[in-house]
């Protein structure tokens, strides 16, 4: 190996000892949120800065490919959170962890998102810096010590049994290792600019939507596992068919600037569908409102702070651990709340409904439309209230 071979070994030892300092000492010394929000982005910023001060590295592919190459790998994020969003249906619908003020929201951006791009910054000069015959080498160094700084490696020393490190490994590890590498595929190809393009678009939209699908493990690692070995495949053959076959000039006709449309659309349709929109829609899994709304219809329900409410109107309320659909009967008038009923129930709801815990109102009921989702949930019925609905 030369010189460079080994100042990309030094960058790499420093980022390994980032990491260990990261699990402990620093958050200890500053504070996890100091650790999160300061340090980790100073760190990167200052090995950006080094970058930036050192002799440009050019990526390997060629260079009249690179905006198609960025185009398509911002497809690939926007179908691969696309995807993540649409396990929602399936799995269910949570809060964010992530702040949902304007000020806590701008500082996520700052400071993660800043983060995420300063990392692939810093990849791209460690990939295409090396000679070509150790570019395997250092791809799988960086893959692993990338992932490395990403995983929650104390929660990986605390597994205490086998289907533990199973779900670690599927829920986890093996994606991050899965996204690490077609990360670094697209810097050694395309430069920094698509991994950041990909990046920004897998990462920025969890800590910009309020509410976030909760995936089973199973999920998470069917999607984080599949998806990043598709892109990969999918854009290697795109480059190797393009820089073969096509001309520069012939770019503006085979453009797929469709595709961004269709997954723009597609995303639009899951915050739609997952209430980020003042009408949102909700699979009805149960028959307590029947003969109104039958199980598997859509329920076209309407945002509502739960103070406009009258005798009659249906709501979607939350009772601490499930959404139920029921209409209102009656309006305790000392304290606003709500008693409501199942149409096809016998008796009231044993509890009445306060104005914060209403979701929404109902507009309109689509019959049948979400057939599928009771057909995927038959399985899960054990853990589903008779009055509820999800």
């Amino acid at each position: 190996m030369g010189k460079r071979e080994y100042e990309i070994l030094a960058i790499l030892s420093i980022i390994i000892l980032q990491i260990v300092l990261g699990y402990s000492i620093l958050p200890s010394l500053m504070g996890s949120s100091g650790y999160m929000y300061v340090f980790r982005p100073l760190f990167w910023l200052a090995l950006s800065v080094y970058v930036l001060v050192r002799p440009r590295c050019r990526f390997k592919g060629k260079l009249k490919l690179n905006r198609l190459f960025i185009l398509w790998s911002a497809i690939c994020g926007l179908l691969y959170i696309s995807l993540y969003f649409s396990g929602g249906f399936l799995d269910g619908i949570g809060y964010s962890p992530y702040s949902k003020k304007a000020l806590g929201v701008i500082t996520n951006l700052l400071s993660f998102g800043s983060t995420v791009l300063m990392m692939e910054w810093v990849r791209n000069y460690l990939i295409n810096r090396v000679k070509k015959k150790y570019i395997a080498l250092f791809s799988i160094a960086t893959v692993l010590i990338f992932s490395a700084h990403n995983l929650n490696l104390r929660m990986a020393l605390n597994l205490e049994s086998l289907p533990q490190a199973v779900q670690y490994l599927g829920e986890y590890a093996i994606p991050e290792i899965m996204s690490n590498i077609l990360l670094t595929y697209m810097a050694y190809i395309g430069g920094a600019s698509p991994a950041m393009v990909y990046s920004a678009v897998t990462s920025f939209p969890m800590w910009i939507t309020p509410v976030l699908p909760d995936l089973e493990w199973i999920t998470k690692a069917f999607i984080g596992i599949i998806m990043p070995v598709i892109f990969l495949l999918v854009i290697r053959q795109l480059y190797r068919r393009k820089s073969r076959e096509i001309k520069y000039r012939e770019f503006k006709y085979e453009n797929p600037r469709s595709w961004i449309g269709v997954s723009i659309f597609s995303i639009l349709l899951i915050w739609f569908a997952i209430g980020i929109f003042p009408v949102f829609p909700t699979v009805v899994l149960t028959g307590s409102m029947e003969p109104a709304i039958y199980p598997g219809d859509v329920a076209l329900m309407v945002k509502t702070d739960g103070k406009n409410i009258k005798v009659g109107d249906v709501i979607q309320y939350w009772t601490g651990e499930v959404f139920i659909i029921h209409r209102v009967i009656d309006i305790d008038e000392a304290t606003g709340r709500y008693q409501t009923k199942g149409d096809n129930n016998s008796s009231p709801d044993s509890r009445l409904v306060s104005p914060g815990q209403v979701k929404g109102k109902l507009l309109k009921v689509i019959p049948k439309l979400g057939l599928p989702a009771v057909m995927f949930n038959n399985s899960n019925r054990n853990r589903i209230r008779e009055q509820a609905e999800f």
